[in-house]
């Protein structure tokens, strides 16, 4: 017969015996682990680890926008400026700077330009705003300009001559000089003269109309009004008239009074070497107008590197240009190159030998 040990099972609420050993403490080594609780697994994270993906996070962002700048199209920071004139070889001037002639096509920077179109004496300024990418045009046209009206003269002038000369001559009791004498602004009007010799007064009233020339003969013995007769004389320029070495007026005078009869004149300029004799013949209480052969002369004109010629007015050809003939005088001279723009120039022919004259357009 087998014998069976029993065993006493340990009561569930007796305690669990004391123990010196420190390790025991530890319930991880002292019973096992208890199963989690059935819900959502929460995962911690630590803090430094939030802040290195939020750095990550700001990076990746600033590269997306660099990204994006660098692959965008440049801005155009330019515009175009055209300008033309008429007519055409005007100088343009762009901020100081001469850029060339009309017609031009200009790529500028954007922003504000100060312009200058230049021709001669013409000369017109502009201020562009150039935009970025839009292009600008101009045309310049220079009107004619115009005509003043000429307002009608208050005043007129007397001529007085004298047979001897050196006469003084008193107008309204003024002295005004000695003849042979000129006295320009007179007052319109009837004025009264004395011419005073170192013998002889003669007194006269004279009518002065508002810009004309009124002229005044007094010596010999008083003769009535209509025992004199007058000439008149149209020139391109101041002539003197003189007879027998005296004067005895000028073609700046309406009237130059003369005994009737016949009378060998000389009409004389010193400046363009001009003298000229002709035998005249005055009736009484009438006038007759004098004319005079005005001398041709030469002149060679040039110009670098080249130019269109006006002369007075009328075109006369290319540079160069040899033996123009022109009446003797001053006669105004116009230089036109269709890139270097415009030249005047004046000059004075006289009689005595041929005239050259020159100009530099490059200048």
């Amino acid at each position: 017969m087998k014998t069976v040990a029993s065993f006493r099972s340990k009561s569930a609420t007796q305690a669990a015996p004391a123990r010196d050993d420190a390790t025991f403490e530890f319930a991880s080594e002292t019973k096992a682990p208890e199963a989690p609780a059935a819900g959502p697994v929460l995962i911690k994270v630590r803090k430094h680890t939030m802040l290195t993906l939020a750095v990550l996070g700001v990076l990746a962002v600033a590269g997306a926008v660099t990204a994006a700048l660098t692959l965008r199209l440049p801005v155009a920071t330019t515009g175009s400026l055209v300008i033309e004139s008429d007519p055409q070889g005007a100088e343009v001037v762009i901020n100081d700077v001469v850029r060339g002639m009309t017609p031009l096509t200009l790529t500028l920077d954007a922003g504000n330009q100060a312009v200058v179109v230049r021709r001669g004496t013409n000369v017109k300024r502009l201020n562009v705003d150039v935009a970025s990418g839009v292009a600008k045009s101009y045309h310049v046209t220079w009107a004619e300009p115009a005509v003043a009206a000429v307002p009608v003269a208050a005043t007129g002038n007397l001529s007085v001559v004298s047979d001897p000369p050196g006469s003084t001559v008193i107008v309204d009791g003024s002295p005004r000089g000695q003849t042979p004498l000129t006295i320009r602004d007179l007052t319109a009007g009837r004025h009264e003269v004395l011419v005073r010799s170192a013998s002889t007064t003669y007194q006269r009233s004279v009518q002065v109309d508002a810009g004309g020339t009124a002229s005044l003969v007094v010596g010999g013995a008083p003769a009535a009004a209509a025992s004199w007769g007058w000439i008149s004389l149209q020139t391109p320029f101041p002539v003197q008239v003189l007879e027998a070495g005296r004067v005895v007026g000028t073609s700046e005078i309406d009237r130059i009074m003369l005994s009737p009869g016949g009378h060998q004149l000389e009409f004389v300029n010193d400046q363009y070497g001009f003298q000229q004799s002709q035998r005249v013949a005055v009736l009484a209480g009438r006038g007759g107008a004098v004319s005079l052969t005005i001398p041709r002369m030469a002149m060679n004109i040039n110009a670098l590197p080249w130019a269109e010629v006006y002369i007075d007015g009328a075109r006369v050809g290319d540079t160069p240009l040899a033996n123009v003939m022109l009446p003797i005088g001053d006669h105004q001279i116009v230089f036109r190159h269709p890139q270097l723009g415009e030249k005047r120039q004046v000059a004075r022919l006289t009689q005595r030998e041929p005239l050259r004259v020159s100009v530099d357009m490059r200048k």
